[in-house]
Formats: C-alpha cells, structure tokens, sequence
C-alpha cells in the first residue's frame, strides 16, 4: 500500500527557501555593484583632491618665483648697469621642498632670452646681408663648389634675390650645435628657410623653403601659420624637421617675447652662444672657444655686450649684425615646477615676464610643451 505526501506546508517550505536564495543572490549583485561604485567615486575623489592639492602647491611655487624676479627687479634697479645673469638668485638650482602632506616640490628658474627666439627669423634683413648672400654657398667648404654654383643657378627667375637676416644666421649657426643631431650647414640652411616660410607673413616661397602649396598637398594637408608662432612644439609642422631634429633644438628656443627679442649674452647656454659668430662667418663658434667664453662670464670678466664683442674670437671680424641682436637684461623666464605628491607627479611650465622691472606676472602656463 502506497501512501502520497499531500502536506502542503511542505511545497510552500520548498517555494519559500528558493525565493530566499534568489533575494539573497539579488543583494549580493547590488552590494557588489555598490562597492565597485564606491570604489570608483573614492579612486575619482582621490584624483580630485591631489589635482587641486598639487594645483595649489604649483602656484604657490609661481608665486615664489614672481617674488624672486621681483625682489631681483628692485635690486637691478639701485644699480647704475643692472643685468640679469646665472650667479643671482633666481638662476640658482633650488632644493627639493618637502611638503607637509609628504610630498615633494621642485622648481628651477630659466631665462627665456637666453634662448634663441624664432620670431627673429622674419626681422628685416640688414644692407650688409646681401653680399653676405652671395658667398653663403662659397663659405659651406671646399669640395661642394659644383653644388654652390647649382645652387646660385637656381636664383634665376627668383621674385627676389635671397638675403639672410641676422637672426636667421643664428639659427643656421645653432642648428649645426646641436651635438649628435647637428645638422651640416646646407641642411641647416635649407631648414632655416623653411621654418622662416612656416613663419613669415607672405607667400614668397624661399629657395629651400616651403608655403602654402607644400603643405597642402602633403599626404596629411594643414597650411602653415604664416604668422607669430604661440609655442614652440609647432616647430614640428615645419617641412623637413624631424623628431630627432626637434627634440635637440627645443631646448634652446623660444617664441617669448613675440617683438623686440634680445639674446642674454649672460645666461645663453653653451649651443646657442656658439651660434653667436661674427656677422660673415657661417659655422658656429669653436667648441673650445665658446667654453672659454662661458668660463670667462661665470668669473665676471664678461658683464656687458661690448666685453663679448671685444673678446680676440672676434677681432678683426664685421659684428655689427650680431650686436644688434644681444643684450644682458631679461624680462621673460620660464618657471619650471613639479610637485610629486600620493606617488603622483604634476608639471607646470609658467611664461613669467617682469613689467617695469619689478613687477612679475603669469602670461602663459602649461602642462605640456610650451
């Protein structure tokens, strides 16, 4: 005889435990949602609070710097010759500042016109230059007479006859003191030209240069800026630069201030005061004689542009091209500050310029490339 469980509380016991299971399995998902949320908006939180923090810190550094140019600007100004060189204050590497959150702040100072400016490329060029213009070939070296007769050759049917400025003398001279990355005079000044034409207002295409029809049918089409440059990484739009090429020549450039630039003869680091050769003279300053140079303006025996000028490298040689270009006083620096906080890292790059000597402010800041 058979007996059948008919007890109803049984099936319900069974129903219940299985809906049990499944609200169970349904909060475990939601609390596992919530905690990845969490997580998430704490990670976001977190950044939040160490971009702002370091943000601070950054500007605090600025702020240092504004006081050190200016407290530099009020000394300048109590003396009969004020310059601007590498032993005052603001130019002295600075200690590591460690913070009270346990972190770490970094900043150095750098003289912006001490570098070369590339708004010098499209300065009117100087009488002198055009004799200068027609030997440029003949000074690139025995052995390439062919090639500077090919080259002179090509200036038939010119709008113009080609002219060097002196601004664009440095930069051919500076291209070439670039180390492992120097380029050879021909080179240098074919990208001369062509940065000049990236740059210069017309359409009046140089010998080696490059303007609007170059650029428009390159397999990636854009136009050249045809105006003043805002940074310096737009150098790498230039037709014929490379990235070996501009990683080398960034450092020593800059695009502050857009008119009225002077190279510091006091603070020009080693590559660009080898660029400062006398007016015919188209290769850089020796390597050994642009040292001497610098050792002579660490010990104070250069302090003016005339103590340069007269020094025996020159003697006998036309500078008055390049004397326009120099000077010893600077109102626009680079603060170059990072802050290393929570195992993070944040860069900032502040344009500084000193107004009426004594007065610093930001015009420009970036994270990036200048």
């Amino acid at each position: 005889m058979s007996c059948l469980n008919t007890d109803p509380t049984a099936s319900q016991r069974g129903a219940a435990l299985i809906i049990a299971m499944l609200v169970f399995a349904l909060v475990a998902a939601l609390l596992v949602g919530l905690q990845r949320d969490f997580s998430l908006t704490l990670q976001r939180s977190e950044q939040q609070l160490f971009a702002e923090q370091a943000w601070a810190y950054l500007i605090g550094a600025e702020g240092l710097a504004q006081l050190a140019l200016q407290a530099d600007g009020r000394q300048d100004a109590k003396s009969e010759s004020p310059t601007d060189h590498m032993g005052e204050l603001w130019a002295q590497p600075a200690a590591p500042y460690l913070l009270e959150a346990g972190g770490v702040m970094r900043g150095q100072i750098e003289d912006l016109q001490g570098r070369f400016n590339l708004h010098l490329l499209v300065s009117a060029p100087t009488a002198n230059d055009t004799s200068a213009s027609e030997n440029a070939e003949d000074a690139v070296g025995d052995g390439v007479a062919d090639e500077a007769e090919t080259r002179s050759s090509e200036r038939t049917g010119q709008v113009a006859e080609k002219r060097w400025s002196p601004g664009q003398k440095l930069l051919i001279r500076l291209l070439q003191s670039l180390g492992e990355e120097a380029l050879s005079l021909e080179e240098a000044m074919s990208l001369t030209e062509a940065v000049s034409d990236f740059i210069d207002a017309d359409a009046d295409k140089r010998i080696n240069g490059a303007e609007a029809d170059d650029y428009r049918y390159a397999d990636f089409p854009y136009l050249p800026a045809n105006s003043s440059l805002a940074s310096v990484s737009e150098l790498r739009a230039v037709k014929g630069m490379t990235s070996e090429v501009y990683e080398a020549l960034r450092p020593w450039v800059t695009v502050w201030p857009e008119a009225g630039a002077k190279i510091n003869i006091l603070t020009a680091p080693l590559p660009v005061l080898r660029s400062l050769n006398a007016d015919d003279q188209w290769e850089p300053l020796p390597l050994i004689e642009s040292e001497r140079l610098m050792t002579m303006r660490t010990e104070g025996e250069i302090t003016s542009v005339e103590d340069f000028l007269s020094d025996p490298t020159f003697e006998g040689q036309s500078v008055t091209d390049l004397q326009t270009l120099l000077g010893v006083r600077s109102n626009w620096f680079l603060l170059d500050a990072s802050v290393d906080l929570v195992m993070r890292e944040r860069h900032l790059f502040s344009v500084l310029t000193r107004k009426g000597g004594n007065v610093a402010s930001a015009v420009f800041r970036s994270e990036g490339e200048l």
